[in-house]
């Protein structure tokens, strides 16, 4: 891997239509609203991860074409968290799901659904540094 100065591997696909100004821009998102819930990682890691995959939807909503899906019920049980221009029924190529992990492997989603899947890693400094 080589990553440019700003931290990205170029070499990595990206779902179309998505750059990765759209995705530097979600990540400043991310980190500004996650901290008001750095405490609940403390007490739930877990459902810190939940909060990030959704920051995650709500950024990306907001900053590049892959739109929330309209259907409540997908949106929030069933895969795709997102789609390219918020196309209904997307196929797989226009499909995306955002997930927050720590984990520094890769991750088997339980959907396990063709489409893309963007991972949010993130850490959180214990000591509040």
């Amino acid at each position: 891997m080589s990553f440019d100065d700003d931290g990205f591997d170029r070499s990595v696909s990206l779902p179309p239509n998505l750059t990765i100004a759209h995705i530097r821009n979600a990540i400043d998102y991310i980190e500004k609203e996650a901290k008001e819930f750095v405490d609940v990682y403390f007490e739930q890691s877990n459902v810190f991860s939940g909060l990030i995959g959704i920051l995650g939807v709500r950024a990306l909503n907001a900053f590049s074409p892959y739109k929330k899906h309209k259907h409540p019920d997908i949106a929030q049980q069933r895969f795709p968290d997102l789609s390219l221009n918020g196309k209904l029924n997307p196929p797989p190529e226009h499909a995306l799901e955002s997930k927050g992990s720590t984990r520094p492997w890769a991750i088997q989603s339980h959907y396990n659904h063709p489409g893309w899947y963007i991972m949010w890693r993130y850490a959180v400094d214990p000591t509040g540094g």
